[in-house]
């Protein structure tokens, strides 16, 4: 049995949600990983949080937590605007790095930092974990297999309360477009990432996006900020397959409906449903092939599970990222690329970059 990879977590502070809600338990699951050092912006928060999260060793420099013995593999969770500089001081330690996405703040930082990682021909994951979800593998296969037959469309509308015209101060950064985090980049890009992986990418498209909200309240600090991001995204296009495809992402809905994938082939249905964006899982399924007189509920086998059985019941939160985890813990030990890379980050960018040009100069654009 391989010997556990020592990971160190930027950004595995005591007051990152993120990663101590996901990464982190994910990482007590798998026997393939330990957590030995948390990096945070100041020590003080550093040693509070190495000792509450049970790591041998806390640092307030990032390179020093990339280059210390006890560290054979960086997880990057911090804000976005931070990825660029993060990668760049972990680069040289010539270890296997795991980057939240969106990779960079922009897809000129994503293409240099997989420039970075080509060179340096390091293991590399980027956190687009929904691909990993029990439910979205399941999909992909039945496609593949041909439950629907030929696929002839796909719609899927995203519907969330979060990036409309309230926010608080921890969440400004989302509806400043020049950080790179907000409702396109984040829950465009997971669920644009899903969708293409099930289905096939586009290979021409238009969009529509507008600010129905043009300022945010940001309750806790009593301050009203003005919005350059949008909070309504329309796509349609076409995929490889042929088939007809649409996409409806919204943000500031008050009472938000989750959301709804439908397949429609020439001899079956395929609907994936969900309470939230599609990479914090709760997954329903529903289908009906070519034999079946109505829609029914469609059970994932189990084989779809590769993380712990103590994950099976989890949401999908840490299941989705214990199965990312896992798929990594290969590609280091094994040389495979099973789990999702920069290159993969970068071609997700320039999809978003696409989505923005229609949008701006109302022209198709042709991927």
């Amino acid at each position: 049995m391989n010997k556990k990879i020592r990971t160190g977590i930027i950004g595995a502070s005591i007051n990152n949600g993120w990663a101590s809600g996901t990464h982190i338990p994910a990482i007590e699951h798998l026997d393939e990983f330990e957590l030995t050092a948390v990096g945070t912006s100041n020590m003080p928060s550093a040693k509070k949080s190495a000792e509450a999260f049970y790591a041998d060793h806390g640092f307030d420099n990032m390179e020093e937590l990339a280059q210390h013995p006890d560290v054979d593999m960086v997880v990057v969770s911090i804000n976005v605007k931070e990825h660029y500089n993060a990668v760049k001081a972990v680069v040289p330690a010539g270890k296997p790095i795991y980057c939240e996405w969106p990779l960079g703040s922009n897809t000129e930082e994503a293409l240099e930092m997989q420039e970075w990682i080509a060179s340096a021909q390091l293991p590399n994951a980027i956190g687009l974990q929904a691909r990993q979800a029990p439910a979205v593998q399941y999909v992909k296969d039945l496609l593949a297999e041909g439950y629907v037959g030929k696929v002839l469309s796909a719609n899927l509308k995203i519907s969330i309360d979060g990036m409309g015209g309230v926010g608080d101060k921890s969440s400004a950064y989302l509806y400043d477009r020049k950080v790179g985090g907000n409702l396109l980049t984040i829950v465009g890009g997971h669920n644009l990432d899903a969708f293409t992986y099930m289905l096939g990418d586009f290979t021409e498209l238009s969009a529509t996006t507008a600010q129905q909200f043009p300022e945010v309240e940001l309750v806790d600090i009593q301050k009203v900020i003005k919005k350059t991001t949008d909070d309504q995204i329309m796509i349609t296009g076409k995929l490889t397959n042929g088939a007809a495809a649409s996409v409806h992402i919204q943000g500031g809905v008050k009472h938000q409906t989750g959301l709804t994938l439908e397949i429609f082939g020439d001899n079956g249905t395929i609907v994936l449903s969900a309470p939230a964006s599609i990479q914090f899982g709760s997954h329903q399924l529903r289908g009906a092939g070519s034999t079946d007189n109505e829609l029914r509920e469609l059970t994932i086998p189990d084989a779809y599970y590769s993380a712990p059985h103590s994950l099976y019941n989890d949401s999908g939160i840490v299941l989705n990222m214990a199965q990312a985890y896992r798929k990594f813990a290969k590609d280091i030990q094994e040389g495979t690329t099973l789990a999702p890379t920069f290159a993969d980050a970068v071609k997700l960018h320039l999809l978003l970059d696409a989505v923005e040009k229609s949008a701006q100069t109302g022209e198709r654009q042709y991927l």
